[in-house]
């Protein structure tokens, strides 16, 4: 269970920096015209919100040492990193 408890936290670290840079971005005005920086900020708020629910969750499945929490912390940190990851290498478009 060790390893499945440090693949949640690495998972959770790599969407915490892709908050970092979406936050950075939005606050220097990044994301071109006035739309594209409501988008952004929309896009960091709820990337944010994501962010709090899994870390709360991975949070309590550590301390309770529960697999099945570790397993669904897993999984809905991985979808922030997915989806930025596809659109990173174009597959939504």
């Amino acid at each position: 269970m060790n390893w499945l408890r440090a693949a949640a936290w690495t998972v959770f670290a790599l969407d915490l920096v892709i908050l970092a840079q979406t936050g950075y971005a939005a606050l220097t005005g990044g994301g071109g015209g006035p739309t594209g920086q409501t988008l952004l900020r929309a896009f960091t708020m709820m990337l944010a919100a994501w962010l709090l629910g899994v870390g709360i969750a991975l949070i309590v499945s550590s301390w309770r040492r529960s697999a099945l929490g570790l397993w669904i912390s897993l999984i809905f940190a991985a979808l922030p990193l997915l989806w930025v990851g596809s659109s990173m290498l174009g597959l939504w478009q």
